[in-house]
């Protein structure tokens, strides 16, 4: 297995409301994990594939969905 060194970057939410207009819209930071490369694509992930995302304390796993059909439901 190979392994790549990545950055949780920053990135940012409008609050609600969504309106520029009003005074209390306001941004919020949240933390992004951005990953690409041709990299990706020889390994199987191909552009508009669907992935799935298993995550727990201190790990986040990433594979190629299975049919629609098999995927588990599960609130993001």
């Amino acid at each position: 297995m190979k392994s790549k060194l990545i950055k949780v970057i920053t990135s940012s939410r409008l609050t609600y409301p969504k309106n520029p207009f009003y005074e209390d819209t306001k941004y919020i930071r949240t933390p992004k994990i951005q990953i690409e490369g041709n990299w990706l694509e020889s390994l199987g992930f191909h552009i508009g594939d669907r992935l799935q995302v298993d995550y727990e304390e201190g790990s986040i796993h990433i594979h190629p969905a299975p049919p629609e059909s098999e995927c588990p439901a599960e609130p993001a």
